[in-house]
């Protein structure tokens, strides 16, 4: 016990990196199992919004989610992801209700291009492009 006590910096500088390569693969590892369709709402989700330092997620989130919770007639379908025509594209939704009707706004995606567009005026008032 000594022994651990009296190197303790040396078996930290061992057991940190084995965590971060552990914690990395693991990491890599859940992003190479999901499907290309969850790769593109992930894709979507994560692009940059109009309000500043924020992802279409977290401006969803500031708006739409926090009128949900403080009591307005909200109905959040959420999130969805169709096939394009084009190979590897995805049409992606985010739908949602409330007292002016309903609102869909549409992006297309590609995974393997990592490139988001907007679709529709939702998508565009939601998205920075």
């Amino acid at each position: 016990m000594n022994y651990l006590l009296k190197n303790w910096h040396k078996i930290t500088l061992i057991v940190l990196p084995a965590m971060i390569v552990t914690i990395s693969s693991a990491a890599l590892f859940r992003d190479w199992r999901q499907t290309d369709s969850q790769k593109a709402i992930r894709l979507v989700r994560e692009s940059k919004s109009r309000k500043e330092n924020f992802t279409i997620q977290q401006y969803l989130y500031a708006t739409v989610y926090y009128y949900q919770q403080n009591g307005e007639a909200i109905t959040i379908e959420g999130w969805r992801a169709e096939p394009d025509a084009a190979p590897a594209q995805f049409l992606i939704s985010f739908t949602y209700s409330d007292s002016q009707g309903t609102h869909q706004a549409l992006w297309e995606a590609n995974p393997s291009t990592r490139k988001v567009t907007p679709k529709n005026k939702e998508a565009s008032d939601l998205s920075w492009q």
